[in-house]
């Protein structure tokens, strides 16, 4: 009995040593540490909508132009561009300089998207495919995972990344959605952002105020 408990003892001394030891080992040679996860676009992406707890309010002048943008909803941007229309400076359409067609969800597959066209046109976006109902696909879901995505900003550097963005690349934009009203000396701009996925042309379209962007792999 004496001798299998001194065996015991020494097990309880050595194992916990042995463990400590064995962790200190991976983490100088870098193994068993966790590793980094591939940056890339989360979950084939989506559309992430916060309702703030109170409106937000953003002001933008550009020459005898005041705009005013107002927010209720936080919003995040994660997937693929299909489509891209830049506009004219010229105020006061210009306070939406860039539409942005995206898609995500299955459809950012090059192999679903291969049987997608898309076209652009003043802050439209019209599309159609010829898919094979072997996809699984509906039609709900797909219109559900298609935007066209009205972009302004704040900020002229944020602006200028963002205009690099080519069709076929992936990206997060995060900001706010938002209601536009502007007024010069003589005239009134007016326009609303959709706050909900299911909606179509004239009020689909989402307004996103950005406020930052990062270009990721599409993963594929």
């Amino acid at each position: 009995m004496s001798r299998f408990r001194t065996i015991m003892e020494w097990l309880i001394i050595l194992i916990p040593l042995l463990i400590v030891g064995f962790l200190i080992i991976n983490v100088i040679s870098g193994t068993g540490m966790p590793s980094h996860e591939p940056s890339g676009l989360p979950g084939n992406g989506g559309f992430f909508q916060v309702q703030l707890p109170a409106p937000q309010q953003y002001t933008k002048t550009n020459g005898e132009w005041q705009f005013t943008l107002t927010s209720n909803y936080a919003y995040t941007l994660a997937g693929k561009v299909v489509g891209r229309h830049e506009y004219s400076e010229t105020m006061p359409d210009g306070i939406i300089p860039l539409d942005l067609a995206v898609v995500n969800g299955d459809l950012v597959n090059p192999d679903i998207l291969q049987y997608f066209t898309f076209i652009m046109g003043t802050h439209t976006l019209e599309y159609s495919y010829d898919i094979p109902t072997s996809s699984g696909l509906t039609e709900e879901y797909i219109d559900q995972h298609i935007s066209n995505n009205h972009l302004v900003f704040l900020n002229a550097t944020l602006e200028s990344e963002v205009k690099q963005t080519q069709v076929g690349e992936c990206f997060i934009i995060k900001g706010k959605l938002a209601d536009i009203r502007g007024s010069s000396p003589s005239s009134r701009y007016s326009i609303n952002t959709s706050t909900v996925r299911n909606d179509l042309y004239p009020a689909g379209c989402e307004i996103i105020l950005v406020q930052s962007y990062t270009q990721v792999s599409c993963g594929n």
